[in-house]
């Protein structure tokens, strides 16, 4: 954590950034002003919570004590300390007798005070007030017993005594807006009863919405905000309003607050992240943050969590979600509940639905959406357009590119980091981008096994999040992608095929993988790279699937590694020359194909040919082989016979005649996707489907 206290929220006269000692000055000089023009009076230091009303306030306390031409007796009077209105009416009372001169002088005038305050106090609360000298509430109880003398001859006397102090006493009360609506009420009716006495006054600081919150609630005003408004403005005659912070002041509290915590984690924000937290404040956050203990509540959230993240989401991200968690709790507990899938860009009913929504039209469900998780009106635009920088997808059009790439990374747009930006760390099924940087460091420097091996588990038990952040990490490590490259082939043989997957294809990516290292791998290794390889099943396989798809462009070195990708296929390929391919198995045959795709037909056709024409391989088991299979995770079904190879190689007519008793005798039809991948059903897949084939020759050739 950085070293800045956020929590604090006790009042800092020391950090004044906020001009508050100007106003603290200009307030004391009004209550000199008072005190020249009234005998008595009450004052309100008003401010919203958080406002820096207490910093203001012990400023103004402070200057008051020290000032040397216009002295004040400062009582603090904390309203929590006492358990109910009673005790604190006793409180109060005791206080400002306390407050008084000692001295002989004094003592008579003391008790005339004392005297008038026990009249009025609830005696049963005196003997058991925390922290209040009941044996000096208690002196003239005797009196007030024996009922000789008013309560109103007794208040006379109290004035004559308050009226020949020198200096005047000032309560100061701070937190009313905290009191329950009946504590509030004894506060305003003591302050009514001695406002009238002389050299007494009062200082209040409060949260004007709030007070008139509570006084709503009494008797008072019962419900009505102008008779409540009204009331106040019979206790107060004086109004201290504390200034509202202004938008500079503001900027400047935001910018060193996330200055410290940059500097604090040691991150450097790039251009693009920063305009994204510009534009988030100006659109939204600044709505939120109008006070200084709203900041400092934010930035303590930032601070607090971000620890464990560091270096493992993108830190802009992390804060902007946490305003969110700080400030619309419930908007926060929808992300990642009933709204996910769609921020994700994994509901299945927008990839997949008939109909697709407008811009407007989905801003317009959206919004409504914000007003049920109690979203204010006014903020519900801004807080959809922070929701649209973190999540792309839940634009219309799926976001720019560049927003997409942004969130690629390690933004809570992307589903391989989300979850981190709510779990305050990096889940136990995830692999920290910090320490599989540093493996694939430690591979790139020294093969290191161990690291190796780790990387490698990774990869078997979360492919696809890991082939992702891989993508990021390889660039500039041609020994880790040396290292790596068999890695992938092993994942690779692995891998299910699927047909559609909102999370990416697993085959496909390895693939990505693989077409990456191959590029930063140097041309002195590819030998050496290759071989590797070859004692891998589909090592061969994935290296010409890449190669096929590869620009020399992008890979200077690609003539290099299709030469010794098609070495090495040419040793599987001529193994099989051997064997009868009812033998062959699907996986071994596939390497054919993967030879003609590398090597090239002109090398590889001949070869193919001959081995027809010898007689090493019947015609009906090389067309049987030559039938697709069509693959969806872990099934499997058997497809097309591929005509076009059949014909490349030797010519469909070698076929038609080797196999023509075959195709004349009656045979079922072939369904596709209906037969298991065996070579019974591989055998008749391919006869059906050459003599559906041979007879549609043969009537279009009639006509």
């Amino acid at each position: 954590m950085s070293q800045r206290s956020y929590f604090r929220d006790d009042p800092d006269p020391d950090n004044d950034r906020l001009e508050r000692e100007k106003f603290a000055n200009r307030t004391i000089r009004a209550l000199g002003e008072i005190r020249r023009q009234s005998k008595s009076s009450v004052a309100g230091l008003i401010a919203p919570w958080g406002a820096g009303k207490s910093t203001a306030l012990e400023i103004i306390v402070k200057g008051l004590e020290e000032h040397d031409t216009d002295a004040w007796i400062v009582v603090d009077l904390n309203p929590w300390l006492y358990s109910d209105a009673e005790s604190l009416q006793l409180g109060f009372f005791v206080s400002l007798r306390e407050a008084l001169p000692r001295g002989k002088k004094w003592s008579k005038k003391r008790e005339r005070v004392g005297n008038f305050f026990t009249a009025i106090s609830p005696i049963g609360k005196v003997n058991g007030l925390v922290g209040v000298d009941a044996s000096s509430a208690l002196e003239s109880l005797g009196e007030r017993i024996a009922g000789d003398v008013s309560a109103n001859s007794l208040k006379k006397k109290a004035e004559d005594a308050l009226g020949e102090i020198e200096d005047p006493i000032l309560f100061v009360m701070d937190d009313l807006d905290r009191l329950t609506p009946d504590e509030l009420l004894m506060v305003f009716k003591l302050v009514r009863l001695v406002g009238r006495l002389p050299n007494v006054y009062y200082l209040l600081a409060y949260d004007e919405k709030t007070l008139l919150d509570l006084i709503q609630q009494t008797s008072v005003a019962s419900g009505n905000r102008a008779r409540a408004r009204d009331y106040m403005e019979k206790i107060i005659q004086v109004r201290f309003d504390v200034p509202d912070i202004r938008p500079t002041q503001k900027a400047h509290l935001v910018n060193s607050a996330m200055n410290e915590l940059l500097a604090a984690y040691s991150i450097e924000l790039d251009r693009e992240d920063q305009e994204t937290f510009g534009s988030s404040y100006r659109n939204c956050l600044r709505n939120y943050l109008t006070t200084p203990r709203a900041i400092n509540r934010y930035f303590a959230q930032v601070d607090a969590f971000y620890e464990a993240l560091n270096r493992e989401v993108r830190f802009i991200d992390f804060a902007l979600i946490t305003f969110i968690r700080t400030f619309e709790p419930e908007v926060y507990k929808n992300l990642t509940g009933a709204w996910r899938d769609e921020l994700l860009g994994e509901a299945l009913g927008a990839i997949f639905g008939a109909k697709k929504e407008s811009d407007s039209e989905k801003e317009t469900r959206w919004h409504a959406m914000l007003s049920e998780a109690h979203v204010s009106r006014a903020n519900i635009p801004g807080l959809h357009n922070l929701l649209l920088s973190l999540f792309p997808r839940l634009h219309a059009d799926g976001g720019s590119y560049s927003a997409r790439q942004r969130a690629g990374k390690n933004g809570v747009g992307n589903r391989d980091y989300f979850d981190r930006y709510f779990n305050f760390g990096v889940p136990d099924d995830d692999t920290s981008d910090v320490s599989l940087q540093q493996m694939v460091d430690r591979i790139d420097e020294s093969t290191d096994e161990t690291s190796l091996s780790t990387v490698r588990a990774t990869l078997l038990s979360d492919t696809k999040r890991t082939c992702r952040k891989l993508l990021n990490l390889l660039p500039g490590k041609p020994n880790a992608s040396a290292a790596l490259l068999p890695v992938m082939a092993e994942i690779y043989a692995e891998a299910d095929y699927e047909f559609f997957s909102v999370d990416g294809s697993s085959l496909v990516l390895i693939e990505s993988i693989a077409t990456l290292a191959i590029a930063e791998i140097p041309a002195r290794r590819i030998k050496e790279v290759v071989d590797s390889i070859d004692d891998l099943s589909h090592g061969a396989i994935m290296l010409s699937s890449v190669l096929s798809r590869t620009k020399e462009s992008d890979v200077p070195a690609i003539s290099e590694f299709r030469e010794n990708t098609a070495r090495i296929l040419d040793k599987r390929v001529t193994s099989l020359f051997t064997h009868p391919l009812e033998s062959v198995s699907t996986h071994d045959f596939r390497h054919i194909y993967h030879w003609r795709v590398t090597a090239g037909k002109g090398v590889t056709d001949p070869r193919l040919k001959q081995a027809l024409l010898d007689g090493h391989w019947s015609a009906l088991d090389f067309a049987a082989r030559s039938v697709s299979v069509a693959t969806s995770g872990n099934s499997e079904s058997l497809a097309d016979l591929q005509f076009d190879v059949l014909e490349e190689i030797i010519g469909l007519e070698y076929f038609f005649e080797a196999l023509e008793s075959q195709l004349d005798a009656a045979g079922p039809t072939p369904r596709r996707h209906h037969y298991e991948d065996t070579i019974e059903n591989r055998r008749i897949m391919a006869l059906g489907q050459l003599r559906q084939h041979r007879d549609r020759d043969r009537l279009n050739s009639e006509e």
